[in-house]
């Protein structure tokens, strides 16, 4: 779907609108933890579920695609799991904190060895122990964890506000 530059620059307010939106979401995260975790978990499922539909949907559409059975399993398996996390969240706390650590442990070891293939850069291999480390502290420390999943989502949401405010006065 195509903007045009003017229908935009038009509802230059729209931006400023959802950037104030953003930076509200994002301080109210920091200012309450908890009860940011506990949405994001139901988000995850969320998440989850709506992949799944999607892959249901792709596979319903796409008749001539290989491995449609397979696509059709994953579809399910998605949208079961997207129910069951967001009717405990809980569940999904943790589960969306351990892919998220072992995420991280993989990338440090991926780090690792590209640094040996760079010749044994000092930066490389301390940058690969450092997240292999914080993917570590995810996973064996609830708290660490849950708390750095609040944290830079909450930064991520304030820098998004922030330039789509800027955004919104740059076409006014």
């Amino acid at each position: 779907m195509e903007l045009s530059v003017e229908r935009t620059q038009r509802h230059w307010w729209v931006f400023v609108i959802r950037g104030v939106l953003f930076i509200g979401l994002g301080i109210y995260m920091i200012s309450q933890p908890a009860g940011s975790f506990a949405a994001l978990g139901f988000l995850f499922g969320l998440i989850i579920f709506l992949a799944g539909v999607a892959e249901l949907i792709r596979v319903t559409r796409e008749r001539t695609q290989g491995g449609r059975t397979w696509h059709l399993v994953l579809g399910i398996i998605d949208v079961i799991l997207g129910i069951i996390l967001m009717g405990h969240v809980g569940t999904s706390m943790a589960i969306m904190r351990i892919v998220l650590g072992v995420w991280f442990l993989f990338r440090g070891f991926s780090l690792f060895s590209f640094a040996r293939h760079a010749g044994r850069s000092w930066m490389l291999i301390a940058g690969a122990i450092l997240i292999f480390v914080f993917g570590l502290l995810i996973l064996f420390d609830p708290t660490f964890g849950d708390m750095t999943i609040i944290l830079w989502t909450a930064i991520a949401f304030i820098i998004t506000g922030i330039f789509n405010v800027w955004l919104g006065y740059r076409l006014k």
